[in-house]
């Protein structure tokens, strides 16, 4: 009996034991306290692309339960990571509806877009692509008349991509992609430079009345159109796609030169998708994270790829000039509205 009791006893202590080694184990790593912990260790990316979309007009912090978002944030993050990284490039880069919907042109909307405009181009971004609720505003910042002066006033405007936008007939049509050429220390080989080609699409509103979207072309058949051309003029070739994601994947499929399509109206959407050889990432929505795609190149000069999306939450260093600027930009708009 004694000898049975101490076998059972024992049983007890062993799986007690394992018990605790299997808890231990399977612990989650404690989640970082800093921004530089967020950001990880140099692993040698020989550039970068953060990205993000779906701003609406708004320079402030998302209005939720866990205040996320703000340009004051992803310009504190684009600052954070060049502090960093600092062999590593970046091209910062918008993916669409970064303007207040200019369906309604009422001089509260318009100074707001106005607004985005001069921050944008006081913290420039590389590659900025409109989506179907940024084509009216940019159709009446790209008239004609006064082009030259505002174009001087707002530089953002030489970085506006569309291909498949309709512009009217006193515009001057945005371009349909932009070239970067990027150079860095861990950029080698005979030529030293990566050039990344941006192409700029945007997905048309969904209508079950079988309406015909008026303010863009069918993205698809722009795409296939462009492509071949713009693919032997880069290294690597992105589609900025304001679209759902059903839309990037048949753009990946139909494509499959394409190197990355970085959607920009996926909204909850975050996991990293691959059609063949192209890699489709998400934008988050309300801007509320930050696209980070890291680019490694092997000695022999292939291309990989490593994608985060990252809170701009209170870890993010906030950049006080931009915080300073949103803060005014929300009280003009608040006395232009209640005059």
């Amino acid at each position: 009996m004694v000898k049975k009791t101490f076998s059972i006893a024992c049983a007890i202590l062993v799986l007690s034991v394992w018990v605790l080694a299997q808890t231990a184990s399977s612990e989650k790593p404690a989640a970082p306290t800093t921004f530089d912990e967020r950001l990880g260790a140099d692993d040698g990316a020989a550039l970068a692309i953060l990205f993000g979309a779906n701003m609406r007009g708004n320079l402030d912090l998302c209005d939720c339960n866990h205040p996320r978002g703000g340009l004051a944030r992803r310009i504190g993050y684009l600052e954070g990571f060049k502090k960093r990284f600092k062999d590593t490039p970046v091209v910062h880069v918008e993916a669409g509806q970064f303007w207040y919907n200019s369906e309604t042109n009422t001089p509260a909307i318009t100074a707001q877009n106005d607004f985005v405009a001069r921050a944008y181009s006081r913290w420039p971004v590389d590659v900025i692509n409109l989506s179907r609720y940024d084509l009216l505003y940019a159709n009446r910042i790209l008239t004609k008349d006064g082009l030259a002066e505002r174009t001087a006033a707002m530089p953002m405007i030489q970085n506006l991509i569309s291909a498949n936008g309709k512009f009217a007939s006193d515009t001057v049509a945005a371009q349909p992609f932009l070239i970067k050429e990027v150079k860095g220390p861990r950029i080698k080989g005979v030529k030293k430079s990566i050039k990344i080609g941006f192409l700029g699409l945007a997905e048309p509103m969904h209508s079950n009345s079988g309406m015909i979207d008026i303010t863009v072309k069918n993205m698809f058949e722009v795409a296939r159109q462009i492509i071949p051309k713009l693919r032997k003029q880069c290294d690597v070739l992105v589609i900025l796609a304001h679209s759902e994601i059903a839309g990037a994947l048949k753009l990946a499929k139909e494509n499959p030169e394409v190197d990355v399509i970085i959607a920009g109206n996926a909204e909850t959407v975050y996991k990293p998708r691959e059609v063949g050889k192209t890699l489709v990432v998400c934008a988050a929505p309300g801007n509320t994270q930050e696209g980070d795609l890291r680019l490694y190149l092997s000695p022999q000069g292939r291309i990989s790829f490593k994608f985060l999306s990252t809170d701009l939450d209170a870890l993010v260093p906030t950049d006080m000039a931009v915080q300073a600027f949103a803060d005014e930009a929300r009280n003009a708009l608040f006395r232009l509205r209640t005059r």
